[in-house]
């Protein structure tokens, strides 16, 4: 894979230092080759990115049935049904 083998990007640091100056930066593809490497490891992140995404809906659903929910009307919200949300998980119903 190249320039983008995820087990030498030492990733916890590099995050660290782009969250500190507030932007991710990356080197844009000027060849070909350069081109098929960066889009190889975008399909990688994206592939962890969707993992992630469902294993933090997973997570949000089963807390949301372990919850004890404290149910309150939900004055912000303006359309013509009454809703409510709990004040622990922040669930509507």
């Amino acid at each position: 894979m190249g320039m983008f083998e995820l087990d030498t990007l030492n990733s916890d640091q590099m995050y660290s230092d782009q969250r500190e100056r507030g932007h991710l930066q990356y080197k844009i593809p000027k060849t070909n080759e350069e081109f098929k490497q960066f889009r190889q490891y975008y399909l990688l992140l994206r592939w962890e990115l969707d993992k992630m995404e469902k294993i933090l809906h997973e997570k949000r659903v089963e807390f949301e049935k372990a919850c004890g929910h404290d149910w309150v009307k939900d004055w912000d919200n303006r359309d013509e049904r009454s809703r409510w949300k709990c004040t622990k998980c922040t669930k509507f119903r």
